[in-house]
Order: structure tokens, then sequence, then C-alpha cells
């Protein structure tokens, strides 16, 4: 087996190097496709199961909870609901945020539904020309946030058992949002064509049409989130049984404690609701859980990210790579928030530890605090950082 995990590192290695000489990073790619393919046929029922967990998913909680959803929210966009909202929420939520009052829906549909629906109407409002391209950067970085529901109920209750606990965790989640409007610069702010005059005559648009284009658009939209979330599924399965990954990690952590915190943090950097739900069992103390927790829901992890990619793609001057940068500075925030709101929470919890805090996870615990409350001498080389387009 090690042999084959050398072997495997050679491989590797060379074609990194090829890739880095002649700039050309396809030979990756097509060799780790390559793995893949050969792992389906090697082991097809964990892969079919895999899928069909996914799919089961998608079906019983995501598509009846976002599809009717996206329907109605299509339709606000399609009868001036970015101009009604402004109108309504554009002061009290845009301002403090530094966004123009045409940002006042996306924030709303993404606070209440959470990712990717606030890139998704981001996009739509980008698009529609209601908001600048500057504005639109910030926007993804700002409307980013876990949906309630999964925070509170999923996460919170269903794997933790603490269902005030995910009030918190939603709290810091917000509060993270917040504190991006204040770290990403603004542009130069100037009304001009990119907000509807108020003389101008609201065209009357025909239902049934704009139905059925809401319709189509939210199917077609839904089922693209599906096959990320069969897709991930799948992946995730590949790495987390693989036994050679499981070796890897031995080999580097000996401790077992620690070794599967950072397996299932990884995990969870690749897919939110299998980090969590992984990390809610380890034995170690619910602050630990909540401040990790807190950084994957304010990261979102790269299944998320390729569902926000699937929307941005399209405009070239978006970089993935300056968002993904931004997520996990907000995962930073957040994970502060967390630990910080975590002092007067144990004190007035009657349930402060699911399970015993060993010497290794207490260590984890101040490290991971020392790291947070450096995070503030780091803010002016992160802004500098983050305003690279």
């Amino acid at each position: 087996m090690i042999l084959y995990i050398i072997s495997l590192i050679i491989i590797l290695s060379l074609l990194t190097y090829i890739a880095i000489k002649q700039k050309n990073f396809n030979v990756i790619i097509v060799f780790l496709c390559t793995c893949i393919v050969i792992y389906f046929l090697s082991f097809p029922k964990q892969c079919i199961n895999s899928t069909i967990f996914g799919a089961k998913i998608f079906f019983t909680a995501v598509f009846p909870s976002i599809f009717p959803f996206l329907i109605i929210c299509n339709l606000l966009i399609n009868y001036d609901g970015v101009n009604i909202y402004s109108k309504l929420f554009g002061k009290l939520l845009c301002k403090p945020l530094r966004l123009s009052k045409a940002c006042s829906l996306t924030i709303i549909i993404s606070a209440l539904c959470g990712y990717p629906l606030g890139a998704k109407y981001a996009c739509d409002t980008y698009e529609k020309s209601l908001i600048t391209k500057e504005e639109w950067k910030r926007l993804l970085n700002i409307a980013s946030n876990t949906s309630p529901l999964f925070i509170v109920g999923s996460v919170a209750t269903a794997m933790m058992g603490m269902p005030k606990l995910g009030y918190l965790l939603l709290i810091s989640n917000y509060i993270s949002c917040i504190m991006m409007s204040l770290v990403v610069k603004p542009a130069p702010y100037y009304r001009s064509s990119y907000f509807r005059n108020e003389d101008e005559a609201v065209k009357v648009i025909n239902l049934g049409s704009k139905l059925k284009n809401s319709i189509e658009n939210a199917l077609k939209t839904v089922l693209s989130i599906g096959a990320y979330i069969i897709f991930f599924a799948v992946l995730l399965d590949i790495i987390s049984y693989n036994k050679y990954f499981d070796l890897i990690l031995s080999s580097l952590i000996p401790n077992t404690l620690l070794k599967d915190l950072v397996k299932y943090f990884m995990l969870g950097i690749i897919e939110l609701t299998k980090g969590c739900q992984l990390i809610s069992t380890l034995n170690i103390s619910v602050t630990l859980k909540a401040i990790l927790i807190s950084f994957l829901s304010a990261f979102s992890g790269l299944s998320i990210t390729s569902q926000v990619y699937s929307f941005t793609y399209k405009f070239p001057e978006f970089s993935i790579k300056t968002y993904i940068k931004r997520k996990a500075v907000q995962g930073l925030f957040s994970s502060l928030t967390t630990a910080v709101l975590m002092i007067p929470f144990n004190k007035f919890s009657q349930n402060t530890f699911s399970g015993n805090l060993t010497g290794v996870s207490s260590n984890v615990v101040y490290l991971v605090l020392i790291i947070l409350l450096l995070l503030p001498l780091c803010i002016h080389g992160i802004k500098k950082l983050l305003h690279v387009s």
C-alpha cells in the first residue's frame, strides 16, 4: 500500500512539473478524472449508493424548499421588485453596508434562503444593469450566508441537539457578512443609468408569459444545484472512504482525535453539510465544534462555491480566486465572532460539553483562539489582498 502511495505521489509530482513547465494544467485534470473513472469501475456499488444519497438529499430537502421560492423571486424581479424593495428597505439595509438601494432585494433573499441564491440574484441584478460591476463584486461576498433553516434546523438541532446554538451560529454568520462590507472597499458611489429613473413608465408584463419564464428559470437553476450536490456527494465518498487518504493522514498525524478533526474539517471544506455532520460527532468541546462549524458555514465549501460559479462564469470580470480568498476571510470573521459569543453562551448553558475535553482538543481550542485574536493585526494586509481583482 505504501508503495502505491509513493508511486501516486511521484506521478502527481511529475505531472505538476510538466504542467508548470508547459503552463498547461489540463494534464493534471485529465489524470484526476481518469483516476475517478477507474474508481467508478472498481467500486460501482459504492458510487451508485453515493449518487442515490445525493439525489435523496436534493429531492427531499433542497428541491421542495428552493424551487417554489425561486419562482416567486423570479416573478418579483420581473415585476419591478428591485425598484419597489429599494424604496421600502433600501436605506435601512443597504446604506450601512455601503451598497446602493438596488441591492436590497438580493440581500433579503440571501438572508432568508442562504447559498447560492444570493449569488444568483446578485448576478441577475447586475445583468439587468441595475448595479455597477464593482458593486456586484462586493455584493457577491456580502449577500453570502448560510440558510437559517440549515444552520438552526439541520446543524444545531438535528446534528448537535442544541437549537439555541443555532441562533448563535446564525448571528455569527450574519455579522461576518457585515464585516465583509467593511473590509471590501466600495467603488466611488455615483447615480447613473444603473438604476431606473423614477419617472420612467413601468411596462405592463403578461402574467402568463412571465410565470412560464420564471418556472423555466427556476427549474434550470434548481436542477443545476442538484447536479452539483450529487457530484460532490460522490466525490466526497471517494475521498472519505479512501484508504490511501486515511493512511497519509495517519502517518502525518498519529493522534486519532486530531487526525479525525483535520480529516472532517478538510471534508467540510469540500462539502459543507457532510463536514458539519462529521464534526458534530467528534468527542471535543462544544466551543471548538461551534468555531469549526462557524468557519465552514461562512466559507461555504467547494460544492457551494461551484454552484456560485455556475452563475458567475459568464462574466469575464469575475475572479473565482478573489471570491474564495474573501470567503476564507469571512470564515475567519465568523469563527472569531463565534469564539467571543461562546463565552457568555457557555456560562448560561447547562450542557456545555458534548464529551470530555481531552488535552489535545483543549490545545487546539487555544491555538484556534490565538490565531483568531491575531487576525486584527493582519487587517491591513488582508485589505490589500482583497482589493486585487
